[in-house]
């Protein structure tokens, strides 16, 4: 009789944890769904604003022959050989910036001396349009007569500045219409930040904000207006 008093006690021991393991999951099996939901949906939103904040950058290595002897050269249909536009920044390989113009399809380039004779040349919409004149005093470079080289040209899309500076200040103005562009569900709100590589944060000011807010911060290399390669997080939010 004690054997099987104690085999019933075990088997309700056993509904008992059973039962409460049941309760246990109906009061957190919602949460668990609903964070995997809130991460689902901060996911999308993350790679949906990495899209909105990207743009082309065009970069070309380009080497000046030895024996160029002026500080002032213009480069002779650079812009057509290149196809690049006006917005673009000159660089030499240790990231100085250079003064540069063009007019027509010319590049000019105060190389401030002779000793520097390769430059890379970064063009992207984003960045400010280049002075549209020639410079008195340079000596005329031709492709075909080996005056400059052209090496490496390569586009690739990458995140700038100006571009996530430029959706905070659309999030301010234009809310439904960007949360209706990003597809973000009616029932959510959202928001983003920027995380410069000092430090110093930008942020939109949140619509509708509620207490359950789910945050996730992802590392970036991002461009700056000087053609600068800076690393620095996006901060999204979604509520």
């Amino acid at each position: 009789m004690k054997k099987r008093g104690s085999h019933v006690g075990m088997v309700l021991s056993f509904v008992v944890f059973i039962t409460f393991l049941v309760f246990l999951y109906s009061v957190v099996e919602p949460a668990i769904k609903t964070q995997k939901d809130e991460q689902a949906l901060l996911n999308y939103l993350k790679a949906e604003l990495i899209k909105k904040i990207s743009a082309n950058l065009t970069s070309a290595s380009i080497i000046i022959d030895d024996t160029v002897s002026s500080n002032c050269i213009q480069l002779e249909n650079l812009i057509t050989e290149t196809e690049v536009g006006s917005k673009l920044i000159v660089k030499n390989n240790s990231g100085k910036i250079f003064t540069a113009k063009i007019l027509g399809d010319n590049l000019f380039i105060d190389r401030e001396g002779t000793g520097n004779i390769f430059f890379k040349i970064y063009f992207s919409e984003e960045f400010k349009e280049t002075e549209e004149e020639a410079m008195e005093g340079c000596e005329i470079l031709n492709k075909e007569s080996e005056g400059y080289k052209i090496g490496l040209i390569r586009t690739e899309k990458n995140i700038f500045e100006t571009k996530i500076v430029g959706l905070i200040e659309r999030y301010a103005d234009d809310y439904g219409n960007l949360k209706n562009e990003l597809k973000v569900p009616s029932g959510n709100d959202f928001g983003f930040g920027f995380i410069y590589n000092n430090g110093t944060a930008i942020e939109t000011e949140e619509k509708n904000l509620s207490t359950n807010i789910y945050t996730e911060e992802t590392p970036i290399i991002y461009i700056n207006g000087n053609a600068g390669i800076l690393s620095g997080f996006i901060k999204t939010k979604i509520w």
